[in-house]
């Protein structure tokens, strides 16, 4: 590999592969992130943003900040008379960076874990105000990766190393399960037995409860995504250029190589898997008794894709480092294409997270389903396009 090439290509990774290449050597390397988080709440599917110095609350009708209101259903003004937003910076004074989507503790009261760079905490913001009482909960590291809560547990992924498991009661620790490097993918249970994957290499099955190890299997490289699960198996992609077929065992019972890194998780429908790499293609493979088979392979972007692609009804819609969003057709990857030419649209960032698809309904006022896409760039941290046409509806920018 020509490093200098490679650094050149992928910037904004560049120390987190590098760093993935040293694991098991003996060298201390800061890992960055530089992605938002997106997660969306209540019936009206309100948009979290998390990126940065802030979370902000977007309506996903219009692209606006959400005002903050009363009792009563008034809006709140502030001292010059100006409408109130949803909008949490942290506790006054401390500087706070915000990259993993919140999620929700209760009904009324978010988890926001932050990552800065020295004491990290986990905030409990009410729902309502955008408020928090206190200074928050300390974590021992930072993190980038979306947490899970499980009945009576929260789990915490640490971007350098180890998952922690709290108590939802009062955010006590309950156990540590030690990795030899980084988490930045949230855990996934099923069945009483929580899976998650780590840059070193491996994929952990554990009691969620207990946090014992059940097993742990070597997956030939770094593992920055999630895995999923599905029929009685588990799919996970690596940097080890390969999407691997597990049983709930620990066993790896079918694998297929793809071009390049793989850094998302796949997402299944009908019996196919879809994936992208971080040499800009897309991959459909089928699932069946014998193994993973290729169905379709497409070269699509001109960069990495590191979100998981969207799949809804005859599209796929898949985001890129390019800063473009590609619309495909679901049955063989070849591009749809409008009057114009193939349905591209473009932002002014990098396209590094997972999109969402907002549908209509009697509390979202839309005229058809939203592709919600994020981006890096401050003016163009949101935008929605209309998942038929691609028009860009509405951009939310800072």
């Amino acid at each position: 590999m020509n490093i200098v090439k490679f650094f050149a290509r992928y910037p904004l990774l560049g120390l987190a592969i590098f760093a993935s290449l040293l694991v098991g050597a003996c060298y201390p390397v800061r890992l960055e992130a530089d992605w938002p988080g997106l997660a969306t709440v209540g019936d009206q599917k309100d948009i979290l943003l998390a990126y940065n110095d802030r979370i902000v609350m977007i309506d996903p009708e219009d692209g606006r900040p959400v005002e903050l209101r009363n009792d009563d259903g008034e809006v709140r003004l502030d001292d010059d008379g100006n409408a109130r937003i949803w909008e949490f910076k942290g506790v006054d004074g401390q500087a706070s960076q915000f990259y993993s989507a919140p999620v929700l503790l209760d009904e009324n009261t978010l988890l926001a874990p932050t990552y800065k760079p020295t004491d990290n905490f986990i905030f409990e913001v009410d729902l309502p105000t955008a408020r928090i009482d206190g200074a928050g909960v300390a974590v021992p590291g930072h993190v980038v990766a979306d947490v899970v809560k499980n009945d009576d547990l929260i789990f915490v992924g640490l971007s350098e190393r180890n998952l922690v498991a709290y108590e939802t009661a009062d955010l006590t620790e309950r156990w540590t399960i030690n990795t030899q490097h980084g988490i930045w993918s949230h855990p996934l249970i099923v069945d009483d037995v929580m899976y998650f994957t780590s840059l070193d290499h491996f994929l952990y099955a554990v009691n969620p409860n207990t946090g014992e190890e059940i097993w742990k299997l070597d997956l030939q490289g770094a593992a920055p995504g999630a895995p999923i699960f599905y029929e009685d198996h588990l799919y996970v992609g690596t940097f080890a250029r390969k999407i691997f077929e597990i049983s709930t065992a620990g066993a790896i019972t079918s694998e297929y190589t793809t071009d390049d890194w793989v850094w998302g998780s796949p997402i299944i429908i009908s019996d196919i898997l879809y994936v992208g790499d971080m040499g800009g293609h897309l991959y459909a493979l089928n699932i069946g008794a014998d193994g993973l088979s290729e169905r379709w392979k497409a070269k699509v972007a001109e960069r990495a894709i590191r979100a998981t692609p969207l799949i809804s009804d005859d599209y796929i819609v898949v985001g890129s480092r390019d800063h473009k969003v590609y619309w495909l057709n679901r049955a063989d990857g070849t591009p749809v294409t409008d009057v114009e030419g193939p349905r591209v649209r473009t932002l002014n960032g990098e396209i590094l997270s997972d999109l969402l698809l907002i549908e209509p309904s009697d509390q979202v006022d839309i005229p058809e389903p939203y592709v919600i896409v994020s981006s890096v760039a401050n003016d163009n941290l949101l935008a929605a396009f209309a998942l038929s046409s691609g028009e860009r509806v509405w951009t939310y920018g800072r």
